[in-house]
Formats: structure tokens, C-alpha cells, sequence
């Protein structure tokens, strides 16, 4: 079994998991708290969480290289440091300020945390099962995302919206104890080149397989500044609660919790051909849940778009994990990507506010998916390769 790996392994694991949890619990819950406790206005609320999205984008390709030179646990401590802070700051003084500085930080607790956890995983990953093995982490780690949204719109729900954050809080202090025992034996080779995220860019950018994907991950995360910010108060204004808000993220992300079997699939029918079909798929039926006009409606189609999403998360990690292995630049892979495809979500983030004036927020669910279909079908073709590094060893 997979937790009965090695230690290198399975700890980055369940500090994914843990960290997961606790920044899904609040997430949900972030545009109500902002609108009811700050009262930000819906082109305000865009503008403030587009930080999150524009702080991955400009530090993902130096916090990529950084952990590759001085060692992914260190990275890793000051990105559940940064989501601290974060916390603090939504609840302490709770104002837009501290509302922008706690979205640039938690932007920072994300990549340092979910990113370098997922790149430490994959410099031990090897073989046919690559694959399999990174499905069955990411599923794991995924229990944190599943759960978090669930326990923290029932918490706010029956106690007061602010609970949710203050656990987070506790619960983050806590983690940050134990991974202070968590010693890093890397030694630190830190040069000037690591600080130019255009360095690593231009290795990213000198794939064609790699340029193809940065296209669809920019258009697949437009998806996630609607779901984030504006699909929690879509459910609202059909006549929903906070529980209705818990549950539809719980089961819209239950099927990540597969992402082994996925990841099986992947390695089988090939990382390129699941990319492309989860892709589609995922995108015809957000459009769908756009059209929707009543609450269970909403549930059925979020919940088939998040069981082909985990499907695309698997592939797509997969395909650029063994290109990146293959070029020694696994940390380089997954900042620049996590950089490029963040821009869809800050720029969506940024005018989604002024979009729900002119055409309201349901309609935002049809866009984005028309924005990812047509995407996805015009760079398919860039996916080929005359590498033949699929289903089989990646030599290194």
C-alpha cells in the first residue's frame, strides 16, 4: 500500500492532507465572510481575491526553483506560515487591507504547501505507475480538500461564521509545531538565477507539449474564480443554505478521492488522450450547470464536472511529470505551470465582478466552460509528440 511507503513519502502526504483541510474549510466560506463581515460590493469582492491568483502567478516559477535548491521541506514550513498569517489577518482587523494582505499570503501558503508537497512526492515517483501512484497521493491529499468545505460550512452554519476560521487558525499553529521536528538534510545551493522566474519560464516554454498545456490550464482555471468566489453565492440566490454550500463542494470534489483508480486509467489509455477527453467532458458540463435554475440541478452537474475533473487533474500532472523528469526540471514543471494557468483564474477573478453586473452569476458557469472546450479543441493537436514516453520508463 501506498502509506506503507517509505517515510519521505508518506509525510508529505499527510502534511498535504492536514493543510488541505484547513484551507478548504474556510475557502467556501470566504465570499459570504467578505460580503456579510467587510461588506465588499461583488466588484470589490473580484478585485480582492484576484491577489490570490496574481501572487501564484509572478512567485510559482521562483518558489519552484528555490525548492529545488534549498530543499522542499523548508518551502513547505513557510507556506503553512504564510496561511497563518492569512487566517489571522480575515479575522484581525477584518478589513479590506487585511483582507488583501491575508489573500497574498494565503497565496503563498498554497503554492509552497500543495505545490512543493506534490513535487517532493514526484522526485520519488518512478516507472509504468507513475501515473497510478501520483493519483493515489493526490486522492489522498484530497480527503483534506473534501472534508474542509463539508465540517466548515456545517461549523458556520451551527455555531457563527467566524468559527470555521478560528480552528483553521488553531489547527495551523499546531501544524506548524510538528513540522518544526521535521528537519530538512538538504543542503541549501542558492543562486542568482533561482530568483528569475523568467529563467524558468523560458525552460517551461521551450516545450511544445508544455506550451499546450500552459493554453489549457489558463482556460481550466477560469472555472476555479467562478467556483471560488461566485458559485457559493449562486447557491444562496437559489434559495439554499450554508449546509447546501458544504455539501455540494463535498460531493463535487468526492470523486478525487478515485484519483488512483484515475491515475490507473491515465497510465493504460495514455496522459495525453485522458487530458484531452476530462477536458472536454468537464467543460460540457459546466455549461450545462450554467442553464440551471434550481439548486439539486446544480448539485447533479457540479458533482459530474468534479468527477471528470479528477480525471483531468491526475493527466494532466502525469504528462508534464514525466516530461519534466525526463528534462530534470520537475520543480521548474510545476511552479511555471501552476504561474501560466493561475493568469485564468487572476484575470477572471479580476472582471467576473463587472460580469455578473451586465449578465449575472449563473451565466459566469457557461462561459468559463465555453472557454475551456474551445481551448482544448484548438491546441489538442500541439499535445503529440515524437517522444514515446508514455507507458513505459522514464530514462533519466
Amino acid at each position: 500500500m501506498f502509506v506503507n511507503t517509505k517515510s519521505k513519502i508518506f509525510i508529505p502526504t499527510v502534511v498535504s492532507t492536514i493543510f488541505r483541510f484547513l484551507f478548504y474549510m474556510t475557502l467556501p466560506l470566504l465570499s459570504i465572510y467578505f460580503k456579510e463581515v467587510i461588506h465588499m460590493s461583488d466588484q470589490l469582492l473580484g478585485i480582492v481575491s484576484s491577489f490570490f491568483p496574481l501572487v501564484v502567478i509572478v512567485f510559482s516559477p521562483i518558489i519552484g526553483q528555490l525548492s529545488d535548491a534549498v530543499g522542499r521541506k523548508r518551502i513547505i514550513y513557510l507556506g503553512v506560515l504564510a496561511q497563518f498569517l492569512a487566517v489571522f489577518l480575515y479575522l484581525y482587523p477584518a478589513t479590506v487591507l487585511s483582507a488583501v494582505i491575508g489573500r497574498i499570503l494565503s497565496g503563498f501558503g498554497w503554492m509552497m504547501v500543495v505545490l512543493i508537497t506534490l513535487a517532493k512526492v514526484h522526485d520519488k515517483l518512478k516507472g509504468r505507475e507513475r501515473g497510478k501512484k501520483s493519483g493515489v497521493f493526490l486522492g489522498i491529499s484530497w480527503i483534506g480538500s473534501l472534508l474542509g468545505p463539508l465540517i466548515g460550512s456545517f461549523l458556520a452554519y451551527a455555531f457563527f461564521l467566524r468559527f470555521p476560521f478560528v480552528l483553521s487558525l488553531i489547527g495551523l499553529a499546531l501544524l506548524l509545531i510538528w513540522l518544526f521536528v521535521w528537519k530538512s538534510h538538504h543542503k541549501p545551493v542558492v543562486h542568482k538565477q533561482d530568483f528569475n522566474p523568467f529563467y524558468a519560464l523560458k525552460k517551461y516554454f521551450a516545450e511544445k507539449k508544455l506550451r499546450a498545456m500552459a493554453l489549457i490550464g489558463i482556460a481550466m482555471h477560469t472555472r476555479v474564480a467562478v467556483v471560488e468566489i461566485f458559485l457559493p453565492l449562486i447557491i444562496l440566490s437559489l434559495g439554499a443554505g450554508l449546509k447546501e454550500v458544504g455539501i455540494l463542494f463535498f460531493l463535487r470534489g468526492f470523486a478525487h478521492l478515485f484519483q488512483g483508480f484515475a491515475g490507473r486509467i491515465t497510465d493504460k489509455k495514455g496522459s495525453k488522450n485522458v487530458v484531452i477527453l476530462s477536458v472536454i467532458a468537464s467543460s460540457v458540463l459546466i455549461i450545462i450547470a450554467g442553464f440551471t435554475k434550481s439548486y439539486i440541478p446544480l448539485l447533479i452537474f457540479m458533482c459530474l464536472e468534479g468527477f471528470a475533473l479528477a480525471f483531468w487533474n491526475v493527466s494532466a500532472w502525469t504528462f508534464m511529470s514525466e516530461i519534466g523528469i525526463r528534462k530534470k526540471m520537475e520543480g521548474v514543471v510545476v511552479g511555471s505551470y501552476t504561474s501560466i494557468a493561475k493568469t485564468g483564474h487572476f484575470v477572471f477573478a479580476l472582471i467576473s465582478g463587472f460580469l455578473v453586473v451586465v449578465f449575472g452569476m449563473t451565466p459566469l458557469l457557461i462561459i468559463t466552460g465555453a472557454i475551456s472546450l474551445v481551448t482544448v479543441l484548438l491546441v489538442a493537436p500541439m499535445l503529440a509528440s515524437k517522444y514515446k514516453i508514455l507507458n513505459r520508463d522514464v530514462k533519466r
